[in-house]
């Protein structure tokens, strides 16, 4: 068993008052983010596709990895990519950010670029996911990047056998799946079936906690009721020791994406969900 493990503070967690939608870009400045996290004790830091942009255009990626080589954050998780399976207007813009996407991840180092499946249900073709996937992954592995690709009980990639259908041969190969315990516990999925995985198909994993049942609704409940670990009724450690049990050995990314979390000051959200998630890092790693 692993004697610690690195957390990435996940954009939506530093973000704050965010809006939801094309433009959520965070009202707190790229330093004032990265400085918060690496007081918190966070070694990876996220960025949103908006977001991204907009920090690119103020400090360019020199400066980004400056910042992040000075406050000691190596692992950069850059997401998500949507509609790469689409076709008409939906890829055009898809393509402009998978692109964007793809450089960021490459200048910065990236962990990890996260993408997700269909929410227009029922959604795209297996047949025609799994083709564009397979595109997808070449790409991202001749630029020597690796894609996650997250199941969610509201996306027609939702569950963790129908995520490993698409990822198929592209699984280990510059690809995996993201495992969020929220996502992981919302959809039923056995942790026996999590600690059964090869290591090389897992891409990254993440940490939140709420409810086992749904309270509002589930893209609500997605969007707002997420909880600090250790909060909620999730099996926090459980999962974590599920996931090493595969000989993954990478970052866990925190994300915690709630109304709650949005209105917090940036230190007190930093500093607040970091204790939490080492909290639960460390029950994980005693037992």
């Amino acid at each position: 068993m692993k004697a610690s493990i690195d957390l990435i503070g996940c954009y939506w967690t530093l973000a704050g008052r965010y809006e939801f939608g094309e433009h959520d870009e965070s009202p707190f400045d790229f330093r004032d983010r990265v400085e918060a996290a690496a007081r918190a004790g966070y070694r990876g830091i996220g960025l949103k596709i908006a977001d991204l942009r907009r920090v690119r255009a103020q400090y360019g990626y020199a400066g980004m990895r400056r910042l992040l080589a000075d406050h000691d954050l190596p692992h950069v998780e850059v997401e998500a990519l949507f509609d790469w399976f689409a076709t008409g207007d939906a890829r055009r813009q898809s393509d402009r950010d998978r692109r964007d996407l793809l450089e960021a991840a490459v200048e910065l180092g990236a962990h990890h670029m996260k993408c997700c499946g269909d929410f227009n249900l029922p959604g795209c073709p297996f047949a025609q996911l799994h083709h564009e996937f397979q595109s997808l992954a070449a790409e991202a592995r001749a630029c020597g990047v690796t894609l996650a690709l997250e199941f969610l009980p509201v996306s027609n990639v939702n569950s963790l056998r129908k995520t490993l259908d698409v990822l198929g041969e592209s699984a280990g190969r510059g690809a995996g799946v993201m495992l969020d315990i929220w996502h992981v516990t919302r959809t039923r999925t056995p942790f026996e079936d999590i600690a059964a995985l090869p290591a090389a198909c897992i891409a990254c994993a993440e940490l939140d906690d709420g409810t086992i049942s749904v309270v509002v609704s589930e893209l609500e409940d997605t969007l707002n009721e997420r909880r600090l670990p250790g909060e909620g009724e999730f099996d926090v450690p459980g999962f974590i020791r599920a996931v090493l049990a595969t000989g993954y050995s990478g970052p866990f990314g925190v994300e915690i994406i709630s109304a709650e979390q949005r209105a917090r000051p940036l230190e007190e959200a930093a500093r607040r969900s970091f204790e939490a998630a080492n909290a639960q890092v460390r029950a994980a790693l005693m037992t």
